[in-house]
Order: C-alpha cells, then sequence, then structure tokens
C-alpha cells in the first residue's frame, strides 16, 4: 500500500530525472490522423484517462518541489542581501539588494525554480492534449452512436432468424413504388 506521503514525497527528487517515457508511449498510440472507427476510439478514450492521471500524478509532486524552491531561493536572497552583501561592504538597501541578485547561490536557486515551473507547465500541456483528444474521441463515439440508434442498424440481441425490427407505428411512410418505379 502506498501512502500519500510515499506518493508526494520530494525527497531525492529531481526535475531532471522524472520519467516521462510512459506518457511518451501514450501519445504515440493516440491517432496521428482524423481516421477513426469505434474501436480505436474506444480503446483510446482510455489511454488519454490514462494519460492525464499520469501527467495530474508528476504535476502534483512538482508543485511541492516548486514550492520548496521558492523558500530556497528567499533563503538564499535574503542571505546574500544580509550576510554576504553586509560582509563585502554594502550598506545601503538597493547596493544589498544589487548584491543578493548577482549572487551565485541565489541565482542557481532560481534557475532551478524556472526549469521546475517550466517542467510544471510541460506536463499541464500534456495533460490538456490528452483531455482535448478525450473530448474529441467522446464526441466522436456520441455522433456515431446516434447514427446507429437513428438508422435502426445498432446491435440490439436480435437472432439471425427474426426479420429485421421495424421501429415505425404501423404506418408506412413511403410506398414501395415511389423507391423502385
Amino acid at each position: 500500500m502506498t501512502s500519500l506521503k510515499q506518493l508526494l514525497s520530494i525527497d531525492n527528487f529531481s526535475i531532471e530525472s522524472i520519467d516521462i517515457s510512459d506518457i511518451n508511449e501514450l501519445v504515440e498510440k493516440l491517432p496521428r490522423t482524423g481516421v477513426l472507427d469505434l474501436n480505436i476510439a474506444e480503446n483510446c478514450l482510455i489511454l488519454t484517462l490514462e494519460g492525464q492521471n499520469l501527467c495530474q500524478e508528476k504535476i502534483v509532486v512538482i508543485d511541492r518541489w516548486i514550492g520548496k524552491l521558492e523558500s530556497l531561493k528567499n533563503k538564499s536572497w535574503s542571505n546574500a542581501a544580509l550576510v554576504k552583501a553586509k560582509a563585502a561592504g554594502y550598506t545601503t538597501a538597493k547596493d544589498k539588494e544589487w548584491h543578493a541578485q548577482a549572487d551565485d547561490e541565489f541565482n542557481e536557486v532560481q534557475n532551478q525554480l524556472t526549469l521546475a515551473k517550466a517542467c510544471k507547465k510541460w506536463f499541464e500541456n500534456k495533460a490538456g492534449y490528452f483531455s482535448g483528444w478525450h473530448y474529441a474521441l467522446k464526441t466522436f463515439l456520441r455522433r456515431d452512436y446516434g447514427i446507429e440508434n437513428a438508422s435502426g442498424t445498432a446491435y440490439r440481441g436480435v437472432s439471425a432468424d427474426e426479420p429485421f425490427p421495424y421501429e415505425g407505428k404501423g404506418e408506412v411512410l413511403v410506398d414501395d413504388g415511389d423507391i423502385w418505379g
């Protein structure tokens, strides 16, 4: 059993080591063209939900990582502005601020934070991609099943020996002579 603490853990976490191969495999399984049939649409519908789920799981962990990096950024800026700037002989608030913004430790954390935010955006975009496909597939299936049902050709569990079910109310709408001349 996996606890929420284990699922959201950022111990030994690195943005660069996030495995995206499972997401890329799902993308490869989705149709590259607009050519669909019921079987493809039904199978892909499940893939889109799986893809959204994988992206959302990673986004939650990245959010925690971003929170940690925000704290480290603030800490490194404060350390550079209050401790390092004072040791370097800066006395005015503006000089200390400029010194902090030029600090290597602060800039390294800032770069990690920017990378984490870009990574989160990538996963959000992939989740949106899967969501868009999910909507398109649901719309296709709804339309296709609707056409089947409206045409009276949908499977209704009728055996081959029984005549084709007539859904009219007994009245003849078109005379055979009108059709066949």
